[in-house]
């Protein structure tokens, strides 16, 4: 019984100051087809151990600058969908960015194939304000097979700044950002979050047209970390217009390890 009891002592403390550089996602996250937005896995390698790091769970990589990796995607009978983007944080506060995305979609009439290009530099101003410019790189080619056919290629290049303040004191505080969103459309998106702790926060994430209110989104977001290798984020958005309805949703189950 003695020996059992050590045993289990020993692999809690395991668990517990087990090394921390992976985290899956798992599920889905839409905002009208915009940032980050994938359906099925997504995979990120930190290069250092967050498990010895301070903050909240959600921002440990980015208030200890932890450079990153990340793939994912999602694939069916005529969509094929993969993201990938990564980040390291140089000397004197110099951030780098770099991101892809790419899009098959074959249902059957119409084709196409788009793909979007980011790479963005940075820099961390003081221990609250990161500022940068981001170019983005745009390919889209669409073919429509009814009389008569059509096919096009459109290119497009693209700047946009962007700005981002953090301010955490005791696992408590607000993290902010503003950018714009290239591609296909432009948008201007705003994300605001508040952390209640180290584990729990609630945010808001805009996305707004670049012309006029088309197809504008407006999210409300929770996510809950149960420990430091489990959490679970939630989401509903809509217009606010006068259709009212909802217009997005976000269910992620996120697993570090």
């Amino acid at each position: 019984m003695k020996k059992g009891i050590l045993l289990l002592t020993s692999c809690l403390s395991f668990v517990s100051y087990a090394d921390i550089n992976h985290q899956v996602d798992l599920g889905f996250t839409d905002l009208s087809g915009l940032d980050k937005a994938f359906l099925g896995a997504r995979y990120r390698y930190f290069s250092d151990d967050l498990n010895v790091l301070s903050g909240p769970q959600e921002l440990k990589s980015h208030l200890h600058r932890v450079s990153n990796v990340a793939i994912g995607g999602f694939a069916n009978d005529n969509l094929y969908y993969l993201t990938s983007d990564a980040t390291y944080y140089w000397q004197h506060g110099v951030i780098l960015n770099a991101g892809i995305q790419h899009v098959e979609d074959d249902s059957g009439i119409r084709q196409s194939d788009s793909s979007l290009l980011s790479a963005s530099i940075g820099n961390q101003v003081n221990e609250q304000l990161q500022i940068g410019l981001t170019a983005f790189y745009s390919r889209v080619e669409e073919a429509r097979h009814f009389y008569p056919s059509e096919e096009f290629t459109s290119v497009e290049w693209s700047y946009a700044p962007y700005i981002r303040w953090t301010n955490i004191n005791n696992n408590q505080g607000w993290d902010i950002e503003a950018k714009q969103l290239a591609g296909r459309y432009r948008y201007i998106q705003g994300r605001a979050a508040y952390y209640i702790n180290q584990d729990w926060s609630f945010g808001l994430i805009a996305n707004v047209h670049s012309r006029g209110n088309r197809d504008d989104n407006y999210e409300l977001q929770t996510q809950f970390w149960f420990n430091e290798y489990v959490a679970l984020k939630f989401g509903l958005g809509s217009a606010l217009d006068s259709n009212g309805g909802l217009n997005s949703a976000s269910l992620l189950l996120s697993a570090r390890w």
